[in-house]
């Protein structure tokens, strides 16, 4: 059947518009795609073996800022120690103190926002120490060394290895006696540049809900690190009074 002008150009006008449209629906899936791509990005793992550098950099990008600012907060704050527990925070699994893989194996396991979080903090004279309940402290000193080599040394670590003991007055509950021990290390070590460290200047970061209600209780700042969402660490550090 033959199609009249008029009826041609409807035609035409009609297939230009559903072409438009295809384009406007394509470019809106890519702007997705994107965002999904940049979401995926932020939790995505540091191999050992330092690969995925593209990830790496679009982490920088996105975090640095964000990690910066946070740092100004804890200044601001007066924080200069950080406790930062190991298992569900620093790594993205729990061990149980029972790790059979290798040290480098579970490097791969950092948080992206640690591995930017971290060397700022140090950066800024902010002092770490890894509180943990884990005995497995020789992994987790391995796993420093892997994931911050120019400062691992400057890393405290108080684990339930039998190592050390706290016989201080202070409250021995939750994360509290393995934050106190470290602050001694730190004070008794002249070249970790600490002069002074008190509950005051004391920020512990853990996703265990108990250990966080400890530490409050005894006059210690502390947030509660969410696993599903650990971006949002720093948004809570910016929220620090």
């Amino acid at each position: 059947m033959r199609l009249r002008r008029g009826n041609k150009l409807l035609v035409i006008i009609i297939a230009s518009f559903s072409a438009a449209v295809l384009l406007v629906q394509i470019s809106v899936i890519k702007h997705l795609s994107k965002e999904d791509s940049d979401s995926e990005i932020l939790d995505m793992p540091l191999t050992a073996a330092g690969q995925n550098s593209w990830a790496e950099e679009q982490r920088s990008k996105t975090m640095d800022k964000k990690c910066s600012a946070a740092v100004d907060k804890l200044v601001d704050c007066g924080i200069n120690f950080l406790a930062i527990d190991f298992d569900q925070t620093m790594i993205d699994v729990h061990t149980g103190g029972r790790w059979q893989g290798t040290a480098l194996e579970l490097t791969e396991h950092m948080r992206p926002v640690f591995l930017h979080l971290v060397p700022e903090a140090t950066n800024r004279n902010i002092r770490i120490a890894i509180c943990t309940f884990s005995g497995q402290t020789k992994h987790i000193r391995d796993v420093m060394e892997y994931a911050f080599p120019t400062i691992a040394e400057l890393i405290v670590i108080r684990g339930n290895d039998k190592t050390w003991e706290y016989h201080g007055n202070g409250f021995k509950r939750g994360k509290q006696q393995h934050m106190a021990s470290a602050a001694e290390e730190l004070l008794a070590e002249q070249a970790l540049g600490v002069t002074d460290v008190t509950k005051a200047t004391t920020l512990l970061i853990d996703d265990d809900p108990k250990n966080i209600r400890m530490s409050l209780k005894d006059r210690t700042r502390a947030i509660w690190f969410n696993p599903k969402e650990p971006n949002e660490l720093l948004d809570n550090i910016l929220m620090l009074k």
